[in-house]
């Protein structure tokens, strides 16, 4: 009775090592795809019905997915086809994978000098190319591979490369990351700390007397030394501290409420002669009033809130008693002095105890 083969007489060929590196598939894939690369350095049209039908167990789309993995490894190089139904391939320069044929399996290693254990020149080239790791990488773990129990020594040294340029990748991943939000160290916060120049800058642009912010810097500093610490944007809270001291001196200085005494050099504000001239008073006859008002409260040394309001009613007093602005002429003076207000017109006694000008 003649036996009946188990294996068809089609068959495929793989490299069992190259499929442990880059994937069981992507090995079949690729040593079916060598029969066709025979010229590494050219680039030939492969049909995709034509590698379906040798590799009928997979449809078309999963045939490009592989190789699209193998072009991402650098194995193979694509380009588009003008040709529908093709692609363009061509071998990587420095692919190790066999142009045809089945893959001859690597060398073994041979021991170095006092028995150490030292990878082949052929899975340096493999790790290398499948995972783009540095040959110098690998150099420097070759010299700490331990060779121990179970699966073959390539496999247990390409694992170890793999794990530890893994840590490596990610320590400086973590480092990067680090160093892009690492927050610089502010300078110390006391009494010695002065805004950033910037920060001056904007002030003096402001109108902001720089005197005047070096003044409230102190206070600034007080503020937030008892409150723990600056604020992050320590020069920005600056710039608004200064700006809101700075209104509120300037408001004080034009409205002010505290009693103050008259300085000698003392003038009202145009808007009390814009009053007086509603009142038909007109601003030479204002001004003529002036010295004599501000000499009799320089003399008392008195402080009162604003001398505005307090010229504005000595001015209509004396204008009303000297018949300024009225309408009749004149006529309703003291005294119906008339308009002239002549002081034969009144006693001494009258002239001297006469204080009224001046409330």
């Amino acid at each position: 009775m003649p036996s009946v083969s188990l294996i068809p007489d089609r068959q495929l060929t793989f490299s069992p090592e190259l499929a442990e590196t880059i994937g069981l598939e992507e090995a079949v894939l690729l040593q079916a795809l060598g029969e066709q690369l025979a010229d590494r350095e050219a680039w030939t049209a492969i049909s995709l019905a034509r590698l379906q039908a040798t590799l009928s167990f997979w449809s078309i789309e999963h045939i490009s997915d592989l190789i699209g993995k193998l072009v991402t490894l650098g194995i193979l190089q694509q380009r588009p086809s003008q040709t529908p139904g093709s692609i363009l391939l061509s071998a990587s320069a420095e692919a190790s994978a066999p142009a045809g044929g089945v893959s001859s399996p690597p060398a073994e290693p041979e021991p170095t000098e006092g028995g150490k254990w030292q990878p082949s020149a052929a899975l340096e080239d493999l790790i290398a190319l499948t995972h783009g790791i540095p040959r110098h990488f690998i150099a420097s773990i070759a010299t700490q591979f331990v060779e121990t129990q179970g699966s073959e020594i390539d496999t247990q040294f390409r694992q170890l490369v793999l794990s530890r340029w893994r840590e490596a990748q990610e320590s400086e991943a973590k480092a990067e990351r680090s160093q892009a939000f690492e927050v610089s160290v502010p300078p110390p916060f006391g009494r010695d700390w002065v805004p950033s120049q910037d920060a001056l800058d904007i002030l003096a642009q402001a109108g902001i007397d720089i005197v005047f912010a070096e003044s409230v810097r102190a206070e600034f500093i007080l503020y937030w030394s008892e409150r723990g610490g600056p604020p992050k944007e320590v020069n920005s809270r600056f710039v608004e501290h200064v700006r809101r001291r700075w209104l509120k001196h300037t408001s004080q200085l034009h409205h002010s409420t505290e009693p103050t005494r008259i300085p000698r050099n003392w003038q009202p504000d145009t808007s009390v002669y814009e009053t007086l001239s509603l009142a038909g008073i007109t601003e030479p006859e204002a001004k003529a009033l002036l010295p004599e008002f501000v000499m009799y409260w320089v003399d008392s040394n008195e402080v009162h809130t604003s001398w505005n309001s307090k010229f504005l009613q000595h001015v209509k007093r004396q204008c009303r008693a000297a018949g300024y602005g009225d309408q009749d002429g004149g006529q309703t003076g003291r005294g119906n002095a008339g308009s002239g207000h002549r002081s034969k017109d009144r006693s001494l006694s009258d002239d001297l105890t006469d204080t009224s000008w001046a409330n």
